[in-house]
């Protein structure tokens, strides 16, 4: 049954209270903020359900919306809420990350966790909630997905934002209802699945692109006893423990890395004839080394013999 609720018979100073007795009764437990004093708030909710899922068209004042840990303990909800935005910006916050959705774009927000919505003016949307049971299953990663947003210009997104549209403005009977209701979950998972894994392809090469860049910084800053995890992090505006993930995602570490390529450094510096009159710690200091007994044997670990007896077994080669 399709049911249709306004704030156009509501006083001005009540509107806003019963706007959001509407939210955690016909949204599921969610709680919003008017956002401008300036103009009376007004908003417009056209309610209807379609096999499992709740399917709302909704018209308001700019205004945030929460769901946070009170909101979640009072109504404890294991339901997706599929949000796609007609008119507006929405600004979403569901995890670390914040993000943003223009018109067509679909929202994935988890009702079992915090998140945040907010528009800084006038907007129209549509809202499916889905329960976890008819959506959940289908996706590939759902806890990676949490708070994404589905771009639609164009492919499956596409596809998604064209049938999401009719979906909301026709209401079915039932068991046609049931039956669009299964189609359009599948898509859904479809355009979250694929976008996901585009995203975690992308990512992937973002980050093998700055472990290269580390390397190169690496060899730049060699012969820099001040090199080390906090200094290269620094320069690239990243924590120290990013860092190190990285680095550790190829099997490897900052710090031994470093010491790998000083002691090739040295190693190829002591076969260099033409190296033969500098002293072997004068060659350590020069990359980077600060103590010569860790030198010593870091460079015996790593070759099988001292610093001295490589020179000389390279100089009997060599005559």
């Amino acid at each position: 049954m399709r049911t249709v609720f306004s704030t156009d018979g509501v006083t001005e100073q009540q509107r806003h209270e019963y706007w959001q007795e509407l939210a955690s009764k016909v949204l599921l437990g969610l709680r919003t903020e008017h956002k401008s004093s300036a103009s009376p708030f007004f908003g417009r909710l056209d309610h209807h359900d379609a096999g499992p899922l709740g399917v709302t068209y909704l018209h308001s004042s700019a205004q945030s919306v929460y769901r946070g840990e009170p909101e979640i303990a009072r109504a404890p909800r294991e339901c997706y809420y599929l949000c796609m935005q007609v008119e507006g910006v929405c600004r979403l916050r569901q995890g670390r990350e914040e993000r943003y959705s223009h018109p067509g774009d679909v929202e994935l927000f988890d009702g079992t966790r915090p998140g945040e919505l907010s528009f800084d003016a006038d907007y129209r949307r549509i809202v499916i909630v889905a329960p976890y049971s008819t959506l959940r299953p289908r996706l590939s990663r759902p806890d990676d997905l949490v708070g994404s947003v589905l771009h639609t210009r164009e492919g499956v997104g596409a596809l998604v934002s064209a049938y999401l549209r009719a979906f909301a403005v026709n209401q079915l009977a039932e068991p046609v209802a049931g039956s669009v209701s299964d189609n359009l979950l599948e898509l859904l998972a479809l355009a979250f699945n694929t976008q996901g894994r585009r995203i975690q392809t992308n990512a992937a090469s973002v980050r093998e692109a700055r472990r290269h860049a580390l390397r190169v910084y690496v060899e730049r800053h060699l012969a820099e006893p001040s090199l080390s995890p906090a200094t290269a992090a620094a320069h690239f505006r990243m924590s120290t423990r990013y860092l190190h993930g990285l680095f550790a995602e190829g099997g490897e570490s900052f710090m031994r890395q470093v010491l790998s390529r000083r002691l090739e450094r040295c190693r190829k510096a002591l076969e260099d004839p033409d190296m033969d009159a500098r002293g072997i710690a004068d060659i350590a200091f020069s990359w980077g080394f600060v103590d010569l007994t860790h030198f010593g044997r870091a460079f015996k670990k790593a070759y099988g013999m001292t610093p001295r007896d490589w020179r000389h077994a390279h100089a009997r080669q060599r005559s």
